[in-house]
């Protein structure tokens, strides 16, 4: 447990202790997977992965996907009903151990109706109808790429310009609204952020968190 790693990770299991937000048991710590309940009812797996080596921290890589329903993330049958939602942790905070970067995610994730009032993806996946997520490949804030989309660009062995390449897609930088922006982009959205809510006592405590490992 002296490794800041090791202590993310007992961070992060402390945080799955929340109602609502679940750690799956994995065969390998390479691998880390979470689910969570959002107050809108939604559902969200969080997977992250790092073939390279566990405390090669910039080696995570995280993906988001969505569902309706519990069970379309837990079947095999309905997995076709969910879809993946643009959301990646900013380069900036690579530097803080995948454990805090995952309980970032999951709990911004959990109070997914705050969210969705700055995040535009994430308010288009919770109003889009179950029965059309079978249709929707992707969220991105910029265009909902179906599969009908998506299955075009890789036959062709192209990419559809207008969907944009991976690069492009939106980033995950804490909590606040004003943090959210393009890769490319130099400068951020311009969203005022949320003032005394209770994400940024959140934030506050994971980035105490962090200070004390670094201590």
């Amino acid at each position: 447990m002296d490794s800041p790693h090791l202590k993310s990770i007992d961070f992060l299991n402390g945080v799955c202790s929340i109602d609502g937000i679940e750690l799956i048991p994995s065969r390998s710590v390479y691998d880390i997977t979470l689910r969570v309940h959002g107050r809108s009812g939604r559902h969200y797996e969080i997977v992250a992965s790092n073939p390279i080596g566990l405390y090669n921290e910039g080696a995570w890589e995280t993906r988001v996907i969505g569902a309706a329903w519990k069970k379309d993330l837990t079947s095999k049958q309905s997995r076709p009903y969910t879809a993946k939602l643009c959301l990646e942790i900013h380069e900036d905070k690579q530097h803080l151990p995948i454990g805090d970067r995952l309980a970032s995610l999951a709990l911004s994730l959990h109070n997914d109706i705050r969210l969705a009032m700055d995040i535009a993806l994430v308010a288009q996946f919770i109003v889009c109808p179950r029965n059309d997520l079978n249709e929707i490949h992707t969220f991105q804030e910029e265009l909902i790429v179906t599969e009908e989309m998506y299955e075009q660009q890789f036959s062709s062995n192209d990419l559809i310009e207008s969907v944009g390449d991976e690069d492009e897609e939106f980033e995950f930088i804490d909590f606040l609204p004003n943090f959210w922006h393009l890769e490319n982009d130099d400068e951020p959205l311009n969203l005022e952020p949320t003032q005394n809510t209770w994400v940024q006592d959140i934030e506050e405590d994971i980035m105490r968190h962090y200070d004390r490992l670094s201590d």
